[in-house]
């Protein structure tokens, strides 16, 4: 079900709740001189019971609410479109506060009772893979931790959610504090409660935010690799002028050394995202060239079949050309996976996603 855009303006001096942190909130209680177990209630109305208004918050007294109206305001992202695809994914547009849009997607894999939705961390994105639909819309803003958070709020049965990729619209490295308020709520048992291990964050490989992530965080890390050597890899991805292959798999070979305390556990390892195209990347000599690139790093490679876009020269390779790519891996000794393209009937699969306007631009 659609819901309806809330045309109500808040006064532009009250702040919505869902983009204030914990820690910012206790502040602003501290201020107005309620006691700190107080915030507690605030968050759990918001981030478990996803409450619409102050005044639905019960157990906080009439006074309190009355102050809390008086500064601030409570407004989710609204869902004003979804497609649902042959195979039970549904991509859902999300208007935020400002107008603008996002893209999320929910996975159900009802074979195994899991549901992955895929959620976004920025309104464009600034990497400008070549590949990528996000990359040819113009970068508008990043989104606040709150609305990256609030993705997985809005959608129906919310509840039956058990899995995180961090792969939608946006590079999260590039919005790194504002992702990690995101995982912090996503996390949190008084929220939703999702296990680190069952979020996965993907980067194209913001070398000096990887470290930094390892460090600060237990979900899992994707790095999007799509090449074997630095030739293709910067045709597809300018990020890589910045930190060509050489920087970014010697930086996973020593993040992955046991002077790093996750590293010392026996499942860790880094997903390797490849997607194929067409006489590009997707030959026997590409993949024996990625084995030997990848030599020393405790990772799986996801292999993904391109999935065409509207204005892109590249093409989805055949099913024979794939095969044999994954055989060389395979036979090598490499953890490697064919990952089955979701939703690409409702242009919901990796590297499709945008904001309305730019699907009205380009008619995709």
């Amino acid at each position: 079900m659609l819901h309806s855009v809330n045309d109500s303006k808040a006064s532009d001096s009250k702040v919505n709740l869902i983009h204030l942190s914990f820690d910012q909130l206790t502040e602003a209680f501290t201020f107005m001189n309620e006691p700190s177990y107080r915030v507690k209630q605030l968050w759990q109305w918001i981030w478990r019971n996803r409450v619409e208004s102050i005044d639905e918050m019960t157990n906080l007294s009439k006074s309190l609410r009355e102050k809390l109206n008086e500064r601030y305001f409570l407004r989710w992202p609204v869902i004003v479109g979804m497609e649902t695809s042959s195979d039970g994914t549904i991509k859902y547009l999300l208007q935020l506060e400002d107008l603008k849009s996002v893209e999320t997607v929910w996975i159900p894999r009802l074979d195994q009772e899991r549901v992955t939705v895929c959620i976004s961390t920025q309104v464009g994105c600034r990497m400008g893979c070549t590949f990528c639909l996000t990359a040819q819309q113009k970068t508008e803003r990043d989104l606040t931790a709150g609305e990256i958070a609030a993705q997985l709020y809005v959608l129906p049965c919310r509840e039956e959610i058990t899995n995180v990729v961090v792969m939608g619209m946006g590079e999260p490295f590039d919005n790194y504090d504002n992702l990690m308020g995101a995982l912090k709520i996503a996390n949190d048992p008084h929220a939703l409660g999702i296990g680190a291990s069952k979020i996965t964050v993907s980067t194209s490989g913001l070398v000096p935010k990887i470290e930094k992530f390892i460090q600060e965080s237990k979900c899992r890390l994707a790095i999007s690799l799509n090449a074997p050597n630095d030739a293709i890899r910067t045709q597809i991805m300018p990020i890589n002028k910045a930190y060509n292959m050489d920087t970014l798999l010697s930086a996973l070979r020593k993040f992955s050394g046991r002077n790093y305390p996750r590293a010392r556990k026996n499942n860790f390892y880094f997903t390797i995202e490849y997607i194929l195209m067409e006489g590009l990347n997707d030959s026997a000599d590409n993949a024996r060239e990625l084995v030997r690139r990848l030599k020393g790093i405790p990772c799986k490679v996801n292999l993904l079949m391109y999935n065409e876009n509207p204005n892109t020269p590249f093409r989805r390779p055949t099913e024979e050309a794939v095969d044999a790519f994954k055989k060389v891996l395979v036979d090598a000794g490499m953890l490697s996976f064919l990952r089955k393209s979701r939703g690409r009937d409702i242009s919901a699969a990796c590297g499709q996603l945008a904001s309305d306007n730019k699907r009205q631009e380009l008619g995709a």
